[in-house]
């Protein structure tokens, strides 16, 4: 039972690099291809009016829009704060577990367990500190209003 914690750490890692490199990869399509469709459109405007024309319809403002959604997302932090709290209250969990653990495990295991489980602990509640520091600037720089359109 010694080195129970070393194969639960490394399946993690190695989900969490193929996670991350598959949201990549995911990602840096969508926005190829994105661009490569905004550039053809581009291409087939050649006038200050035809741009004015096609911005009228509803095609054009939708695609108007998507242009500015990159901005849009960053600007908004309704996601970073739901993420920080989402991955607080994960790894405030998995430290817990980790630190409940430490009595099922024989040898080694119990300081493996009570360093990995308060470093999670620890990992929590700095993401859960940062997810209230970025929701009190956030609601001091009035970026929390509702959005009237919603």
């Amino acid at each position: 039972m010694e080195g129970v914690g070393v194969p639960f750490i490394v399946f993690f890692t190695i989900g969490w690099i193929a996670w991350v490199v598959l949201s990549s990869i995911r990602r840096y399509k969508i926005a190829r291809l994105q661009s490569d469709v905004q550039l053809k459109l581009l291409d087939k405007i050649d006038s200050s009016q035809s741009v004015l024309a096609y911005a009228e319809t509803e095609a054009g403002r939708h695609f108007l829009n998507s242009l500015a959604v990159e901005q849009t997302e960053r600007s908004a932090p309704h996601r970073s704060i739901l993420g920080g709290v989402r991955a607080g209250i994960l790894l405030i969990a998995l430290g817990v577990a980790l630190v409940s653990l430490q009595s099922v495990v024989n040898g080694d295991g119990p300081q493996v367990c009570r360093f990995f489980g308060t470093l999670a602990i620890a990992l929590g509640i700095g993401f859960e500190l940062a997810a209230l520091a970025t929701y009190f600037l956030s609601h001091s720089f009035g970026l929390l209003k509702r959005d009237e359109r919603a």
